[in-house]
């Protein structure tokens, strides 16, 4: 992280932020907004967010940080979901909207220097492009039980093509913890169910899934007896309104052009491999 980083994050995650924001941002904007929950009687339980977007570009660098931060709710739910938010942005805690556009003008700044420090001593036909970092954490769904995030990055810093990174996060409302979802993880059922959830994932036609030799053209896993036993995502799975949401991330089980591997599994397939706080959460059939 670069000086300049380091003290723009020190500024927005340790202190309050100045009440101006990024003066010479192409666009900054911030829109107070209630995010729906999944039916009315949640009302009560729902967390508010403002939506805060900044973006700047030029021919060196490129950068977009959209962040909807939580405003109103339970304070421990509240307090939790934005020290998370500060940790995706790299540092202790943030101080609201205000710090996140100066954030996005720092990593533009940064961005810049880093493209000056690769290409100035090249000739200019030689030059890749701007060099990019995005940010959006966004909410995916909430009920009154939990609240999960959604948080996409992409970094471009040279070479044939930037890098990608997906992942949700559920907490709990009642305490702001982030809980364990899983149990059995060692059971043959549910190496079942990855297996048909990352051949749900390519198979263009849900009536027509792909064969176990047609898969093996996706993956890392090079004889069908692999397919049995592919590792669970490194990253925690997460809760829809509707199920738990597996993904990998790139290079996780497959090459590059693969992208994202991500599927979801209903609560009534899931539940038997759910631990009991995460049963707790989700609706009772």
């Amino acid at each position: 992280m670069t000086m300049m980083m380091a003290a723009a994050l020190f500024s927005a995650c340790g202190h309050r932020a100045s009440t101006e924001a990024a003066a010479d941002a192409d666009s900054v904007s911030v829109d107070s907004a209630k995010v729906e929950a999944t039916d009315s009687s949640e009302l009560k339980s729902l967390i508010d967010v403002e939506t805060v977007k900044f973006e700047k570009n030029d021919s060196t660098a490129e950068v977009s940080v959209l962040v909807q931060w939580p405003t109103t709710g339970e304070k421990v739910i509240v307090d939790s979901l934005r020290r998370h938010i500060c940790d995706l942005l790299g540092d202790d805690f943030i101080d609201g909207p205000k710090a996140i556009q100066k954030y996005g003008q720092a990593l533009f700044e940064s961005q810049q220097a880093d493209w000056h420090s690769v290409y100035d001593e090249m000739e200019p036909d030689a030059r890749m492009g701007a060099f990019s970092k995005t940010h959006e954490i966004t909410i995916l769904t909430q009920t009154k039980q939990y609240i999960t995030y959604y948080y996409e990055t992409y970094q471009y810093g040279g070479g044939a093509h930037g890098y990608l990174t997906q992942v949700g996060f559920t907490f709990r409302k009642s305490d702001g913890r982030q809980i364990p979802l899983l149990k059995n993880t060692n059971s043959p059922k549910l190496a079942k169910i990855i297996k048909e959830g990352v051949r749900r994932h390519f198979s263009e036609r849900p009536d027509k899934p792909m064969s176990d030799e047609e898969l093996l053209e996706y993956l890392f896993a090079s004889e069908v007896s692999a397919l049995n036993n592919l590792p669970l995502p490194g990253n925690s799975p997460y809760l829809s309104d509707t199920g738990m949401v597996f993904l990998y991330t790139q290079y996780e089980i497959a090459p590059y052009s693969s992208g994202i591997i991500t599927f979801e599994v209903p609560f009534k397939d899931i539940k038997p491999f759910m631990t009991d706080e995460a049963k707790a959460l989700i609706p009772e059939e």
